[in-house]
């Protein structure tokens, strides 16, 4: 999503590996991306677009628009019988940064819009330079506010609003973050993060599954049940070395754990390569994530309301991604509009590996429930970038 990368360029950009950065504005920039992502029987495509620009010496102003239409049908439609889905995402952001000194402001305002979920969202940073700008200190805090709504099939066919359902989500985040300049060769960052939310923290469409004798399939579906609030916290560590012949390597490691009772682990590791006299840009890397499942979490219960809270979503089982990347980012020709100083094209490839310890395979059929394979999937995301500097 393009707001987010853009804010993650944002954070990048205060908390990474740049000299002096904190004093320094972002540069004017006009982006257009488009991308698209497969795997798991869903794919979600669609175009963004961000621009950047100076008011003032010492202020900016940011907006962005992204679209996503999402269709397909994921493994619980399949199970639940549930129809393919076929929706549209609208997003638009609009962000200001001013800087004084050694010190930067920043807040954004988030707006997404789709047929059964709207979401509200502001966050404002502040980043101080210190110790001859070694140190950068970066503070920051969100508040969301969530409106979930449902679609049903009405009397004559037709999908429609369900006027008797209408839930509330409230999440709120801090972060700080420390990004040290250790010697001319290694940056280091350090992170840690909180985040809270309550009201209606599940999904309207989503069913758990129970032991049932009575049914053909010796199981049957009930509306899962969820916690109305959530907290969590993750911890950061990160490093960037430059070598000798103009190359970096890079790693990390984050640590998180929250109140429903995930732990997980996230390690990853980079390569960067500047090419052709640095007009091309080559990036690879590898990332492994981990987690433990929920404490309400089963994919198979024993009965109906077995327990206060039931939960089948394998996003909360206990499973492990494996993700290859791959990006390309090459320098135009000067282009003949005097306004463009310069502009990049870029392209990045992901190929994701999802693979589930205690989700089973619950389309297969001929096997007693409980015994089915365990699922897994896998998913490639695409982006192409161009962007211009004015």
């Amino acid at each position: 999503m393009l707001y987010r990368i853009a804010l993650l360029f944002l954070l990048a950009s205060l908390l990474g590996p740049h000299v002096g950065r904190a004093e320094v504005l972002p540069p004017d920039e006009a982006d257009i991306m488009y991308k698209h992502y497969q795997g798991g029987g869903i794919k979600a495509e669609g175009p963004a677009y961000l621009v950047r620009k100076s008011v003032t010496q010492n202020a900016s102003v940011t907006a962005s628009y992204e679209v996503d239409q999402v269709t397909g049908a994921s493994i619980d439609s399949v199970v639940s019988g549930a129809s393919p889905i076929r929706e549209e995402r609208k997003q638009k952001s609009l962000g200001a940064e001013y800087l004084a000194d050694k010190t930067t402001y920043g807040a954004t305002i988030i707006s997404s819009v789709e047929n059964d979920y709207d979401s509200s969202t502001v966050n404002g940073t502040i980043s101080q330079s210190m110790f001859g700008d070694l140190t950068t200190v970066t503070l920051s805090a969100s508040r969301g506010w969530d409106i979930i709504t449902r679609r049903v099939k009405s009397s004559s066919g037709k999908t429609v609003s369900d006027p008797t359902f209408r839930a509330r989500l409230d999440r709120r985040q801090w972060s700080v973050g420390v990004s040290q300049i250790f010697s001319r060769n290694l940056i280091m960052g350090f992170d840690y993060e909180a985040n809270t939310s309550q009201g209606y923290e599940q999904n309207p469409y989503r069913t758990y599954r129970y032991v049932d004798p009575l049914a053909g399939a010796g199981y049957s579906f009930a509306p899962e049940v969820y916690p109305t609030t959530r907290t969590g916290n993750a911890f950061a560590v990160k490093a960037r070395y430059y070598l000798r012949w103009r190359a970096a390597v890079s790693g990390g490691y984050r640590y998180y754990t929250d109140t429903w009772g995930i732990r997980a682990h996230t390690f990853d590791v980079g390569y960067t390569q500047p090419l052709l006299h640095d007009r091309l840009i080559a990036d690879a890397g590898f990332r492994y994530y981990t987690q433990r499942h929920a404490s309400f979490y089963s994919d198979l219960f024993p009965r109906i309301n077995s327990q206060n809270y039931l939960a089948r979503d394998r996003e909360l089982s206990s499973l492990y991604t494996e993700s290859l990347h791959a990006s390309l980012t090459y320098e135009l020709p000067k282009a003949r509009w005097k306004a463009i100083k310069r502009s990049t094209a870029s392209v990045h490839a992901e190929e994701l590996l999802y693979r589930y310890r205690d989700f089973l395979n619950a389309s297969v059929t001929g096997v007693p429930p409980g015994t089915e394979p365990r699922y897994s999937n896998s998913a490639l995301n695409l982006m192409l970038l161009a962007t211009f500097y004015f």
